[in-house]
């Protein structure tokens, strides 16, 4: 069966091939889960990730971060389409840096989703990112204050404006 596979798959033109990627159920989440993808194959599947965020790269993500040898650079590209908090668990298993660095990698939302702990800078440099005009600020304050390592510094720094 493998040899017909392959005899097959040879006659597949590359237009072909691409409709099969972009629209196929799963196929690139079995891509990234089942074969063993060099380290510029997955630099160039979360390129195109990052250029076009097709409906599959949240799973395509998940896939990468549990299954393949990612570079800590590559998880920390990966780690933005992390949504649910055991994708965050293995990446910070997986990344030798741990939480502390993916934190710093990840933006502010995903962190202060995922993260177990923020250091106490961290803290307060979501807090100075904060636009009080912007139209979520109190929503993002708030999502700030709800955390149990949420510092008094974070604290005044939102109180100073206005939120």
């Amino acid at each position: 069966m493998e040899a017909r596979l392959k005899d097959f798959v040879e006659t597949l033109t590359p237009s072909q091939l691409l409709v099969l990627i972009m629209r196929g159920d799963g196929v690139m989440t079995d891509l990234a889960a089942s074969a063993r993808l060099r380290p510029e194959q997955i630099d160039m599947l979360v390129r195109l990730m990052e250029e076009s965020n097709p409906s599959w790269s949240p799973d395509v993500a998940y896939q990468l971060i549990a299954s393949q040898d990612c570079t800590p650079g590559q998880i920390e590209r990966l780690i933005g389409w992390c949504d649910d908090p055991g994708t965050w668990d293995i990446a910070c298993g997986k990344h030798p840096g741990g939480e502390r660095a993916l934190v710093r990698a990840a933006d502010t939302y995903t962190a202060v989703r995922y993260a177990h702990h923020i250091d106490p800078d961290l803290m307060a440099g979501f807090a100075h990112a904060i636009d009080p005009a912007a139209r979520d600020a109190h929503w993002d304050a708030g999502r700030l204050r709800r955390r149990h390592d949420f510092t008094k510094e974070a604290d005044g720094i939102l109180r100073a404006k206005g939120l």
